[in-house]
């Protein structure tokens, strides 16, 4: 027994450590994920192409007209609209229209104006029409610009109808300009784009802003000018057909012609207040001569018996 080996050790086996297991990604969706990473890069590179190729152009902001310059132009002395009257126009003037249903928006009869900040024409019949509907209401953030140096009569100094707001008991006024002042050579009609006319507005013009309304409704005879102003379907002024010329304005500055207005025997009065009285006379006709004060004045009545006239 003594003789027997010693029985063997045997060591417990020592265990290997477990080899991770390894995820292989498909080739094909690393291949789609470069050809996504390769497409955002080209959108990206497009993207800022067109926007700085962009034709659409921001117009600058309005700057605002002066207070004193409102107030002058929105409370001219009923005794000046009187001493003035409806002076014979000197150049083509507006036209009366007959046997038209009035222009009512809201239950109230409505003046409509389309035009743009770089036009003469424009610019002289914002001034009367300022002053006129301040006779029958208020304005609030009235701009103040003048019209490009590049047309006819350049910088003729005037108002902007863009962004502001108008309140009335008697009338509503619906302004819509459609272009700049400053000339860009990337908006397709030469003027940065301010506003769309609204349908409603785009039917007055196609119907009224062309023969035989007025029948000279531009200087060069062509329909669908600038400004197109319709006063309750009782008055209608486009392009040229404002009964006075933008050269009166020129070489003034806005509070000059608003201080202006208070003196009846200034050239730019006569024309401004007589354009007013008649715009005056047109309103009172859908108002059924309301206010009182303003409608049976005699300045009102004289613009009233021009437009019977015309």
């Amino acid at each position: 027994m003594d003789n027997l080996p010693p029985a063997a050790i045997v060591e417990p086996p020592v265990e290997q450590p477990a080899t991770p297991t390894r995820w292989r990604i498909p080739m094909a969706l690393v291949t789609w994920a470069f050809v996504l990473l390769v497409l955002l890069i080209v959108g990206v590179l497009l993207v800022l192409k067109v926007t700085r190729g962009s034709t659409t152009v921001q117009a600058p902001p309005v700057t605002p007209a002066s207070n004193t310059v409102v107030r002058k132009a929105t409370t001219v002395p009923a005794e000046v609209f009187d001493t003035v009257g409806a002076p014979d126009p000197t150049g083509p003037s507006p036209s009366a229209l007959l046997g038209q249903p009035a222009l009512v928006v809201s239950g109230r009869p409505d003046v409509v104006y389309v035009g743009g900040e770089f036009c003469p024409y424009c610019a002289a019949e914002r001034w009367a029409l300022v002053v006129a509907l301040g006779r029958f209401g208020t304005f609030s953030r009235l701009g103040a610009t003048s019209s490009s140096k590049g047309e006819v009569f350049p910088g003729t100094p005037t108002f902007s109808f863009y962004g502001s707001t108008y309140r009335s008991s008697y009338v509503t006024f619906s302004p819509v300009e459609e272009y700049g002042q400053s000339p860009s050579t990337f908006a397709p009609a030469g003027y940065p784009k301010l506003e769309n006319v609204p349908s409603f507005e785009q039917a007055l013009m196609r119907r009224f802003d062309s023969e035989p309304f007025p029948p000279d409704s531009s200087a060069t005879g062509d329909p669908g000018a600038l400004p197109f102003v319709d006063v309750a379907n009782r008055l209608v002024a486009s392009g040229a057909a404002i009964g006075f010329s933008p050269a009166l304005l020129q070489g003034s500055s806005m509070a000059q012609i608003a201080g202006e207005l208070s003196d009846p025997t200034n050239p730019v009065t006569e024309a401004v207040i007589g354009e007013a009285n008649e715009i005056a006379a047109a309103i009172c006709s859908a108002t059924a001569q309301s206010p009182a004060a303003v409608c049976s004045s005699s300045g009102t009545r004289a613009g009233a018996a021009r437009l019977s006239q015309g």
